[in-house]
Order: structure tokens, then sequence, then C-alpha cells
């Protein structure tokens, strides 16, 4: 059975290969169609600026952890449930 830091080393392996080959395809679609990956660029960028990241991040944060609560609430529920009716079961 391979140990846990062989498989991250076979993971990090993989991942590595597939960004070399984002990073290939990427300069080969620069160099191919030069106007649209600018285009592309200015795009992403001005999206990027025009939208408030930090805030919708934060809303996403917050909307999250409300959440959370409620969710181990009715898990921890769940597992009282659980265990009632396990002690209820006549053993055999």
């Amino acid at each position: 059975m391979p140990s846990t830091t062989e498989e991250s080393k076979q993971s990090n392996a993989c991942c590595e290969g597939q960004l070399q080959e984002l990073i290939a395809y990427a300069e080969k679609c620069a160099t191919k169609e030069p106007l649209k990956t600018s285009i592309i660029a200015f795009l992403a960028g001005l999206v990027l600026t025009i939208l408030p990241i930090g805030q919708i991040v934060g809303v996403l944060t917050r909307l999250l952890l409300g959440l959370v609560r409620p969710a181990l609430v009715v898990l921890g529920a769940m597992k009282v449930f659980e265990e009632i009716e396990k002690r209820r079961e006549p053993k055999p």
C-alpha cells in the first residue's frame, strides 16, 4: 500500500503535468491568434475590476458560516435520534 507522501507526490506530478499542458496550450493560442487572446485578457481584467470581488466573497463566506450552525444542529439531532433508536431495539 503506498504511503501518503507517495500519493501526494504522484498527485503533484499529475497536476504539474496538466499545468504544463495548459501553459503550452495558452502560449500556442497566444501566438496563433494574438488579437483574440488580447481581447479576452482585456475583458477578463475589465470584469474583475468592475465586479466587487471582495464583497461577493464576503457575502458567500457569511452565508456559508450562517448555514453551518443549523446544519450542525440538524446533524447532531440525527445522531442523537440514531443512538436512541439503537438503544430501543431489543438485543438478541
